[in-house]
């Protein structure tokens, strides 16, 4: 059994598009061969509930994005032109600075919380301006969300309107994809970079056939609350991104 030095393995969900992949293109930069295996894909739902919502910006504040899914979802529910002339006059808020990119992109909705990093930090950002938003927001979410938001903003009088617009399923050639990673479950990357809980769950039974103890491997995570899955499976966190780019991805491994 061999740790193969210098090799990083990403576990992230489905992309939303055929770009390349930045994170792979930061690391690759810094010298580090990089292996991706996809560890989530996604099913959208309830679009015709959400494009009825977003018919209707006049009884929201503005827009939560949570991921590059919700966008996704947005984008599928009405057209670019009707989002941007419905949505931009509102206060429009994103989780993360690749959600934001996408928000941009695909929906040319302008958005505040590029540098939030995770839904605590993003309601504190929101509460800045709390006597400014007397309506709801809209916060299409997908299946596996947590209610850190709507908690910490129900705390200073600040509601949300939740809409279910994906489930997130395991990938169903997780196995495969991570045997071909492994030369047959026999060897395993310097570095394991865990983009959510989810995809470490759906992961871990797998890692754990090959013959070695992972505590022994480097182990990134993105954000403390994958940070604290890991610690759950009693596992040793090797470092946390601060939030879900791939600079701070690169911080963490450094």
């Amino acid at each position: 059994m061999s740790v193969i030095k210098n090799t990083i393995l990403l576990f992230k969900s489905d992309k939303t598009d055929d770009t390349r992949d930045e994170y792979q293109d930061l690391l690759e930069l810094n010298n580090f061969k990089v292996m991706m295996v996809k560890t989530l894909t996604f099913q959208y739902k309830n679009l015709d509930i959400l494009r009825q919502k977003l018919l209707n910006p006049d009884g929201f504040s503005g827009i939560i994005l949570s991921s590059p899914r919700c966008v996704n979802a947005v984008s599928q529910a009405l057209s670019k032109d009707k989002l941007e002339e419905l949505w931009n006059p509102k206060s429009n808020f994103t989780v993360g600075e690749t959600t934001c990119k996408e928000a941009i992109a695909k929906l040319s909705i302008q958005c505040k919380g590029k540098w939030s990093g995770n839904a605590k930090n993003l309601s504190q950002l929101i509460i800045q301006n709390k006597s400014e938003y007397v309506k709801p927001f809209l916060f299409p979410h997908g299946n596996l969300k947590t209610d850190i938001l709507k908690v910490e903003l129900s705390k200073e009088n600040l509601t949300i309107e939740e809409v279910l617009v994906y489930d997130t399923l395991p990938n169903p050639s997780i196995e495969r994809d991570l045997f071909e990673c492994t030369d047959r479950f026999t060897t395993i990357p310097e570095f394991l970079v865990f983009f959510s809980p989810s995809g470490l769950h759906s992961s871990l039974e797998y890692l754990r056939k090959i013959p070695v103890d992972l505590n022994l491997v480097k182990l990134i995570t993105i954000g403390p609350v994958t940070e604290l899955a890991v610690i759950e499976q009693n596992l040793k966190v090797y470092g946390v991104a601060k939030s879900p780019t791939p600079e701070e991805v690169l911080k963490a491994i450094l």
